[in-house]
């Protein structure tokens, strides 16, 4: 099958799975405890816009929010049927689906809610994260000192509930311009707190070893999983010696990116039946959400992976394995570089390995003191007690902001809740109206993936070559980077005769995400033109350029995904023809480009709490050599104090 055919076969697909999708959505929508509640607002709201496979990033706020719960207003919104469908048969708050997943005006005319909380970077978050009625506060799925958990994109947000002082030092050195005693509050870990239900009683006369690997990630810098390296020789390793009870509880994630993970997963679980086999098996294969584990298992073995930082706060032994990909990152601070890890060649003996940690005394009082410093007080009780203060923080501080001007909802009337505008929307939705909606989106959606699938053939290969290319060997000042389609690059085109002359003095390249918008700029300039159609490749194209300037001059949702490099400043480039760019996500750049004083004024005045450290510059001129200056000016500024650390994109 030729690779056109081959795409038009994956449209057909998609198309079929999207006609399902609606379907079920309208079998969940006809039944109100999946709508809003009318004319209740919501204090809390938990934006979650996963799909089934990504639901243990939510399952572990459960129990915090259930607790929240019991003094204020609280829902989760949900972006996928079957996500919403599985959230309400597991946690006792209210859940909200979406109508579709595009269509968020429920949110600013329904729920209306004072605090978003957002527990992943989800580049579907992109769109809620504009709302201006709200603060945004990131919770995230987990505390570690992965690389994810020092993004640039945390600047987004108007507040980060980190664990503690460990989170907070690892953002000192690695997010530059982010004020990060102002804009974190320190919670501890909430989820220790909560008592769990557990399908296992603990054992005696077995030691308990929880096995609990993560997977391997969607980059080779991200690939800290054991599953395919060490994971079977680890369980053969404790299923041989009588004295121990495993627990195997693989990462929900594992065999997404990599075959060699779902083979060896396959062998590992056989490992367990086997052993399991004619008698009452103590072994188990575990994929409940995490909690119980803390009390029942006695060791942990783990990866480079949250819950090694969930289970220091036991102080229990704790042994975590080495990467074998050679690119993966290993963090340099925390407690990780003073831990002996388990080597693949190690994992067959791991038994002994276990023994020898268990009567350790010295390394007990060390795990402790890493736990303080990461999470403080673990006083049972407090962490729970820190994140509803924390919560009441954030809406007392939101509703200050919007006793200023009640008038408040009225001046952003050009907040998009949906991809694309919608005129004389009528208050009732019919099937009808569902359908020709649907028809008109996958009508849409067809198109542009042909004609994307066109494009895509046409591309050079050289364009994507590897960084040891010529074209990438060349260092850029400024990358501009767009992730649009070629109708919504109308503010760059009219740039470009700036961004041209300013490549005279100092370099400048420009990226695309989309092949159609790769080729018009092609055909419009005679800068530089890369194409990264995937994280991979844009990763690579920013690492190799190593530029000190990223600029942007539109709002889409992958862009999200080229703020996250941390080791160069980011700025926004304001439109004067519209006021839909001026809303919460300009918190995420170093620098603001305004079109006139009082585009500059509204920003400070109007978004709450907007940041001092965001640089908001008035550009009313539009001649082509003004443009030139400001971005020289711009750019003398962007090579001073850069943060340690490789241009790392989002996890």
């Amino acid at each position: 099958m030729s690779e056109s055919l081959r795409l038009l076969s994956k449209i057909t697909r998609k198309l079929s799975t999207s006609a399902e999708e609606v379907r079920h959505r309208a079998r969940l929508r006809a039944h109100s405890s999946f709508r809003p509640v009318p004319d209740q607002a919501v204090d809390v709201l938990v934006n979650f816009p996963g799909e089934p496979i990504d639901m243990y990033q939510i399952r572990q706020w459960y129990g915090p929010l259930e607790y929240l719960a019991n003094s204020h207003q609280v829902a989760i919104l949900c972006y996928q049927p079957s996500t919403a469908e599985l959230v309400s048969q597991e946690v006792g708050v209210k859940v909200v689906l979406t109508p579709s997943y595009t269509d968020l005006r429920e949110v600013k005319d329904e729920l209306n809610p004072k605090v978003i909380l957002y527990p992943n970077q989800n580049y579907a978050n992109y769109r809620l994260l504009g709302l201006t009625s709200a603060e945004h506060v990131f919770i995230s799925h987990g505390e570690s000192d992965k690389i994810y958990m020092a993004s640039n994109w945390v600047k987004v947000f108007n507040y980060f509930f980190v664990a503690g002082e460990a989170s907070r030092e690892r953002l000192r050195e690695h997010v530059r311009n982010y004020n990060v005693d102002k804009r974190t509050i320190a919670i501890g870990r909430p989820q220790i707190d909560i008592d769990y239900s557990s399908p296992l009683e603990k054992r005696q006369d077995r030691i308990t070893v929880l096995y609990s690997p993560t997977w391997e990630g969607g980059r080779l810098t991200m690939r800290y999983g054991s599953v395919a390296s060490h994971g079977v020789n680890i369980v053969s390793s404790l299923l041989s010696d009588e004295r121990y009870r495993v627990i195997y509880r693989p990462h929900p994630r594992t065999g997404v990116e990599e075959k060699s993970f779902v083979k060896a997963d396959e062998e590992i679980r056989g490992l367990i039946v086997q052993a399991n086999a004619g008698q009452d098996g103590p072994h188990f294969i575990d994929d409940t959400p995490f909690g119980w584990h803390l009390d029942v298992a006695d060791v942990m073995i783990t990866d480079i992976s949250a819950v090694a930082y969930d289970w220091l706060t036991t102080a229990k032994p704790l042994l975590i394995t080495r990467p074998q990909e050679s690119q993966a990152v290993l963090p340099d601070k925390g407690f990780i570089p003073h831990m002996p890890l388990l080597s693949e060649e190690g994992a067959k003996n791991t038994a002994n390995v276990i023994e020898s940690l268990l009567n350790d005394d010295e390394e007990r009082k060390r795990r402790s003191a890493w736990a303080d410093f990461y999470y403080g007080d673990r006083t049972p009780g407090s962490s729970l007690d820190r994140f509803v203060r924390a919560v009441e923080h954030v809406i007392d501080e939101r509703n200050r902001a919007m006793a200023v001007d009640t008038t408040f909802a009225k001046r952003w009337p050009d907040f998009p809740m949906e991809e694309a505008p919608v005129q004389s929307r009528p208050s009732i939705v019919t099937s009808v109206d569902r359908g020709l909606t649907f028809v008109r989106r996958s009508f849409d959606f067809a198109t542009s993936g042909i004609a994307n699938m066109i494009a895509q053939s046409r591309v050079d290969s050289h364009f994507v070559s590897p960084p040891d290319s010529a074209m990438l060997s060349r260092h850029s000042k400024v990358l501009v980077s767009t992730m649009a389609g070629p109708h919504d690059i109308d503010l760059i085109v009219e740039w470009l005769p700036s961004l041209e002359r300013l490549d005279k003095t100092h370099s400048l390249a420009l990226m695309a995400g989309n092949h159609r918008t790769y080729e018009k700029l092609r055909e419009l300039t005679t800068l530089r033109v890369y194409i990264g159609r995937s994280a991979s490749e844009t990763e690579e194209i920013f690492s190799s350029l190593s530029p000190d300037l990223h600029l942007q001059f539109e709002q889409a949702n992958l862009n999200l995904r080229e703020t996250t490099h941390r080791n160069m400043r980011h700025a926004y480039v304001g439109s004067k023809d519209s006021n839909s760019w001026l809303n919460n996500r300009l918190r995420l750049f170093d620098i603001v480009v305004a079109p006139s004083e009082s585009t500059n004024k509204k920003i400070r005045r109007e978004l709450i709490d907007f940041p001092d450290t965001v640089s908001v510059l008035t550009a009313p001129t539009i001649t082509t050599q003004g443009r030139v200056d400001l971005l020289k000016s711009i750019l003398e500024k962007s090579v001073e104090g850069k943060p340690s650390g490789d241009a790392q994109p989002l996890a």
